[in-house]
């Protein structure tokens, strides 16, 4: 197989990506539909989804750059190709975190700086930069036409300083003063597009009249960025057909791919993506499976969360969330939940129509695992604890059907086990325990899960073998046991074709650990 050339390593123009590379995953009919509806825009996504290549084929649109849009689903459509002047802002790749205030002041400018020398005008650097900014937009309209404006990862530099109170305020005065150009320079703009990980109630673009439509978790726009699974097919259908072979098979390779990669959620709506870093990745490797986007850096700004809120790690599972919970976040209330959630470590797993509450999970076995190792490094130490060698062995024994051997194991290991941060030792705190562990090792583990005759503690997926775990603290095994069998809950698998364990375990609260089990099969 002759490699295609595919946009690896951060290719984030869309003039460079349409001359330079085989692929493009056409998503220009999104941006036809949001330019010809809309006056402002905000989008939401994790990083690595897209956002930036998506802000630079929409500055392409703008600045009428027709010939690398030919083939393209707006090149069939009625769009008046028409050059407007255009100011792209990237708030991405500076450190705020050293004298936070100048270095976005600086940053703004340089852009604006960037802006003027291009279209001929001129405008002085100020530390009052909203002003300028609200002066370059005047001038370019006045010169040219009705300014288009972009601003990627507006938030970051409220993330990048969230650790550091002093300076992030300093920086949420100043962006909302720049950011309140926008509402005060309406008709001189014809449209404005802003992305960033969520929507902060102190900045002023996001209160009063003329907000941004936020198509953030709108269902028309749940594949805007990332990648769907027809998408996946159509334009990476020679890489699939190259590397099926190796998987046993195009149905097996796209399940194996669909499992690792896809599951991510933005809607009520059962309508899922890949993460698009992720499967260009894969491709470019030759299809080995690996966590990609988890090793191309932890948001920073999720681990400060996490070490200065003292969250009980214990809680992150089964998170329940409301639609406010999404959005319209003051500075000091962040929940875990949507942190996790909008840095992409979890996904929209349910909704429920009668409560209007999303119920949150891993989006696929990369981020499950690589959330697992995460949560370890920073809490419990499980990853340097469980060795390679030891690692293979549990999850063998899994695989294997051969549980008596994974419990010991994991009796040893729990022994090791220290969640700090957790001040609650109940039954959720061993599962949690347990699952972390089966996740670190890269296989599925749910817990909490609902049937109609009540909850399941754990279920354990590994290959041929489900196991079905109940969880009892200081009681006696036959309790568990009485549970299983009362509720029988394998039914809900007994059409699985798999083979399933039922599993009582008995923990102490004082020694932290298994003191008891029972297997049925």
């Amino acid at each position: 197989m002759i490699k295609r050339k595919l946009p690896i390593g951060g290719i984030q123009t869309f003039s460079k990506l349409r001359k330079d590379y085989d692929v493009y995953v056409d998503k220009t009919m999104h941006i036809y539909n949001i330019a010809s509806r809309y006056k402002t825009v905000f989008l939401s996504r994790p990083r690595r989804f897209g956002k930036s290549l998506l802000c630079s084929t929409i500055e392409s649109v703008f600045r009428n750059q027709r010939e690398l849009f030919n083939g393209l689903a707006i090149s069939n459509t009625d769009w008046q190709w028409k050059e407007y002047p255009v100011i792209h802002f990237d708030l991405t790749g500076f450190d705020y975190t050293n004298n936070g205030l100048n270095v976005l002041i600086s940053a703004l400018n340089d852009q604006l700086d960037n802006v003027c020398n291009h279209y001929g005008i001129s405008t002085e650097r100020s530390d009052i930069v909203e002003g300028r900014f609200a002066q370059v937009i005047a001038e370019l309209s006045n010169k040219l036409d009705q300014a288009v404006v972009i601003i990627d990862e507006y938030d970051n530099p409220l993330f990048n300083t969230m650790d550091q109170p002093l300076i992030n305020a300093e920086i949420r005065e100043k962006l909302k003063g720049f950011y309140s150009v926008l509402k005060q320079s309406d008709r001189h703009l014809r449209f404005s597009f802003i992305t960033g990980v969520t929507k902060f109630a102190q900045v002023s673009m996001f209160s009063g009249f003329n907000q941004p439509k936020d198509i953030s978790m709108v269902s028309e726009y749940y594949d805007i960025c990332g990648i769907t699974q027809e998408e996946l097919e159509m334009f990476f259908a020679p890489e699939i057909e190259s590397y099926a072979i190796k998987y046993g098979g195009i149905n097996n390779y796209l399940e194996k791919m669909k499992t690792y990669y896809n599951g991510y959620f933005f809607t009520k709506e059962k309508k899922s993506v890949y993460n698009t870093y992720g499967i260009l990745n894969h491709f470019d490797t030759s299809a080995e499976f690996a966590p990609y986007w988890s090793i191309s850096g932890e948001p920073s700004f999720a681990r400060k969360h996490l070490e200065t809120k003292e969250i009980d790690a214990i809680e992150i599972e089964n998170a329940l969330m409301d639609a406010g919970d999404f959005s319209d976040y003051k500075d000091d209330t962040i929940s875990i939940f949507a942190l996790l959630y909008q840095t992409g470590y979890l996904t929209i797993a349910d909704y429920d129509e009668a409560t209007g509450y999303y119920k949150l999970d891993y989006p696929n076995t990369e981020v499950r695992q690589s959330l697992a190792k995460f949560l370890s490094n920073n809490y419990s130490k499980t990853e340097n604890i469980i060795k390679k060698s030891v690692s293979a062995e549990l999850v063998k024994s899994l695989a294997e059907g051969r549980p008596e051997v994974f419990l010991d194991l994991l009796k040893t290991y729990l022994n090791k086990v220290d969640y700090s941060l957790s001040s609650k030792i109940t039954e959720y705190y061993f599962e949690f325990a347990v699952s972390n562990i089966i996740n670190l090792l890269g296989l599925e583990c749910k817990n909490e899960v609902h049937t109609a005759n009540g909850r399941m503690d754990s279920v354990i997926f590994a290959g041929d073998y489900i196991y079905i775990f109940e969880f009892k603290v200081n009681k006696p095994v036959k309790d568990a046991l009485l549970q299983l069998s009362e509720k029988n809950y394998l039914s809900i698998y007994s059409d699985s074709g798999k083979t399933i364990f039922e599993i009582a375990i008995v923990f102490s609260r004082e020694k932290r650990n298994i003191i008891d089990w029972k297997i049925k099969r």
